[in-house]
């Protein structure tokens, strides 16, 4: 499993305890933003593109973002936000080292 997959299903009990007027609001949009990152990760692989490497790094400073909105309405406790924050930090720090390669 890699490390998107990993967050994904790290971030699912917190999206699962969303309140109901949020669901379908904020939650699918961070579902969906979480597995949209793991098929940029799995593009920018196969095709070995610097412009596919750029996109998933884009969409890690979305999620920072939406992790960010979540836990500023309270729809995400702190520790776990802080907690997926690193994961993605550490995602992010990798798409970085890969960005180098191509300069």
């Amino acid at each position: 499993m890699n490390r998107a997959e990993r967050l994904i299903l790290n971030f699912a009990p917190s999206i699962d305890r969303m309140p109901r007027s949020q669901r379908y609001r904020y939650a699918i949009r961070l579902e969906s933003a979480l597995w949209e990152l793991a098929e940029r990760i799995i593009e920018a692989a196969c095709s070995g593109a610097k412009s596919k490497v750029y996109r998933a790094d884009e969409q890690v400073r979305l999620l920072h973002s939406l992790i960010r909105h979540g836990a500023n309405r309270e729809l995400i406790k702190p520790r776990a936000a802080g907690e997926r924050s690193a994961e993605l930090a550490e995602i992010g720090a990798m798409l970085g080292a890969w960005r180098k390669k191509f300069n």
